[in-house]
């Protein structure tokens, strides 16, 4: 038996350890997380909208931002067509002539590629106070621009990110999905609450803009085409100090995005997600990283084993079901707080599943070039 070996047993024992400290930090950071104010101000806020090939979303995106319950006359709205080769462009220019009522501009990238570059342009044409970042498929509730900005008067933020749920999830493969986005969305709300912001969603951030241009560029890592989020708000915590990073615990302000209709497609994401870890520089986050990896690798080798053995299957569902009991409690605290406790039943067994591919996405994407929207963006 695998477990007769002292010294596997001795490294089994202490990556679960550091697992269990990890996600029970986090989840203590959860709970520390505080709930908003509402803000007496309006200040001037510009959102930004990198879009490319996104004609099936682009309109509904704009009308959920437009339907905010704040006053159009202290929202700007920037879209970039990032080479688009369908009709985005011409839809969102449709809709600016057709609302004259809102202040919306479409800018177009004519050199460069990929959303870096796309928010970049942005961003020296914004007027806001402050600047909110979501994605082109992307729909919000009424009270996102309000509750962001709540976050960022109250706390004295200088970077905050906000909650991101999958748009009505449908069938085994999406509330798989569902189940695996709501542990990243909570694990980097617990550890901002923690101390020590480790994640975030490009599809719901904002910033202060002059703390913006403190910044070095070479902060946010502009040789990667991924990383939009993380670098950001980790340039900012380096720059300001991670005390002026906030979480928005507020259902106000969560922003929807389209699950992944195909396997291909979701791998592809997910190796793009991880190609960017090998820039990490922040210990806390590389630690974080290295103890969620080793978990999962050793239960990924436990199924194997299984597999190939069926000795070893008792063993390997002992391990699964110790890393579900450390799990659960982040998950059942978010599920609660989004109000998606329907899909928890799912949660069992999809353990071993984000097992397997987070090992397998963790460790090729590292070495795979991947396409995301018809381009290679490794190396861009």
């Amino acid at each position: 038996m695998i477990f007769e070996n002292s010294v596997f047993l001795i490294v089994c024992v202490l990556v679960t350890i550091a697992y269990a400290l990890v996600i029970m930090l986090i989840t203590w950071g959860w709970f520390n997380l505080k709930q908003n104010t509402v803000p007496e101000d309006e200040p001037m806020i510009s959102v930004i909208v990198a879009a490319r090939n996104e004609e099936k979303n682009i309109l509904n995106c704009l009308q959920s931002i437009s339907n905010q319950n704040y006053n159009p006359q202290r929202i700007e709205i920037i879209v970039v067509d990032d080479h688009s080769t369908d009709q985005t462009a011409g839809i969102t220019q449709d809709f600016i002539e057709n609302h004259t009522n809102f202040n919306i501009r479409l800018l177009k990238q004519t050199k460069q590629t990929g959303k870096k570059s796309a928010l970049r342009l942005a961003l020296t044409k914004v007027k806001g106070e402050y600047i909110l970042i979501t994605d082109a498929d992307c729909l919000h509730e009424q009270g996102w621009i309000k509750s962001m900005v709540s976050k960022f008067i109250s706390d004295k933020a200088v970077f905050v990110s906000g909650t991101v749920s999958l748009y009505k999830p449908r069938g085994i493969f999406q509330t798989l999905q569902d189940l695996e986005f709501m542990s990243l969305v909570a694990s980097g709300a617990g550890s901002i609450g923690a101390g020590f912001p480790m994640m975030c969603n490009g599809a719901n951030l904002g910033f202060s803009l002059s703390a913006y241009r403190q910044l070095s560029e070479n902060e946010i890592k502009p040789e990667l085409a991924s990383g939009d989020d993380i670098f950001l708000m980790m340039a900012f915590a380096n720059k300001f100090g991670k005390d002026k990073i906030a979480f928005v615990k507020d259902r106000n302000a969560m922003v929807y995005t389209n699950p992944i209709n195909n396997f291909g497609e979701f791998m592809q994401q997910r190796l793009r997600w991880t190609s960017k870890s090998k820039a990490y520089r922040d210990l806390p986050t590389i630690l974080t990283a290295l103890s969620v990896l080793l978990m999962n690798a050793f239960i990924s080798v436990m199924i194997i084993m299984a597999i190939v053995n069926i000795h070893f299957l008792p063993a390997a569902l002992v391990i699964i079901f110790i890393k579900t009991l450390i799990d659960f409690p982040l998950m059942m605290a978010y599920a609660k707080f989004s109000g998606q406790q329907k899909y928890l039943w799912a949660f069992l067994p999809a353990e071993p599943l984000v097992a397997l591919y987070t090992t397998f996405t963790g460790m090729a994407g590292q070495f795979i070039n991947v396409k995301w929207k018809g381009r290679r963006i490794n190396g861009e």
